[in-house]
């Protein structure tokens, strides 16, 4: 009997073991469970907090981008305008229309006027030139003035600028139409000297006025390039000098040397009040005019400048490469050797015509 009761207890005992084994082994996968289950809440959690993130970037562009519309739509496309001008449509923005503020054109287009637009095409109507027109708006988009040679053209356009008071191309086609001299040239003596170094009957069109048409080396090839023989007069304080080339300017890159024997450079009035001289070509030296995109008029050879009008509306003389002093002259109280940096005070090329 005790032998039974042995066999009996043995085997709750081991009963009680596996028992126990297997509570540790749910346990163990309870934890295991647990962590993965708490893991996979952890990354729900961190994935939500994301696409909410996700979500508000989202709402900030797309407000971002509706604001960017709303004010294009305002500000730009309700700024364009259409402009029929003697049955030419012309588009354009106001801003350009009202660039001159004391042009008759910024005084229509101001807002203080009620115009009333044609109901079919939605354009201002305009009784003027409407060909003429464009190169008035071109001039108030950017600065440019391009226009014919012909002096009929130029008196019409003349009148279109005075109609409309825009003050900048009356200025440029006054000086350009005048049949007189530099205007930095106000030396009777001086005129007459001058005229005696060119053709009888020459006659001169203002290109370019750096106070006018601006002082860069892309302002003056913009008004001089592939225009034929040019006068470049230079004012630095009370010097007056420059120079003569029968060939055309053009805006190489890089340096272009252009040989011309007719070449000549000139002072008028230089240091301690010299009398004015034409200074020929150098025999031999293949001189000319210099052509660079980057700088303003030059003139030497190839390799070396005598003249060279800078960027900075600066102008240095290194003469002796193409261009010589004659012997006979005073150095001293002329224009020799190296001058570097003058300031300029006004720059004109004139289209010489003969």
């Amino acid at each position: 009997m005790a032998v039974k009761e042995d066999q009996e207890f043995r085997l709750l005992e081991l009963a009680r073991e596996k028992l126990n084994e297997a509570q540790n082994v749910m346990a163990e996968v309870c934890d295991s469970v647990n962590a993965k289950i708490s893991g996979a809440l952890w990354l729900m959690a961190e994935a939500g907090a994301l696409l909410k993130k996700d979500l508000d970037n989202a709402r900030v562009r797309r407000d971002a981008v509706k604001e960017m519309t709303r004010t294009l739509i305002h500000g730009h496309f309700a700024s364009s305008i259409k402009v029929n001008v003697g049955g030419k449509i012309y588009k354009t923005t106001v801003d350009t229309l009202r660039k001159d503020r004391d042009s008759m054109l910024c005084s229509m287009f101001s807002g203080r006027f009620e115009l009333k637009a044609d109901p079919e095409d939605r354009a201002h109507f305009i009784d003027r030139d409407g060909k003429l027109f464009r190169y008035l708006l071109n001039y108030l988009r950017d600065g440019t003035l391009l226009y014919s040679d012909d002096r009929t053209a130029r008196e019409q356009l003349l009148k279109e600028a005075k109609f409309y008071q825009i003050q900048g191309i009356i200025s440029h086609l006054e000086r350009a139409m005048s049949p007189a001299l530099p205007s930095v040239i106000n030396d009777k003596n001086h005129e007459s000297t001058f005229l005696s170094w060119l053709s009888p009957g020459t006659t001169f069109s203002l290109l370019y006025c750096a106070s006018v048409d601006g002082k860069t080396p892309a302002d003056f090839h913009r008004c001089c390039d592939k225009k034929g023989p040019t006068l470049v007069v230079i004012r630095s304080g009370e010097y007056i000098f420059g120079g003569y080339t029968s060939k055309s300017w053009t805006s190489a890159c890089p340096v272009r040397g252009i040989v011309d024997s007719e070449s000549f450079l000139f002072t008028l009035k230089g240091p301690s009040g010299s009398e004015p001289m034409r200074i020929n070509p150098k025999a031999g030296a293949h001189g000319g005019i210099r052509c660079n995109g980057q700088r303003g008029p030059c003139f030497g050879t190839s390799w070396n400048f005598d003249l060279e009008v800078w960027e900075a509306f600066r102008v240095s003389l290194n003469l002796g490469h193409a261009f010589n002093l004659p012997d006979s002259c005073d150095k001293d109280s002329n224009f020799s050797g190296m001058l570097w940096g003058l300031e300029l005070d006004e720059l004109e090329v004139f289209k010489v015509n003969f």
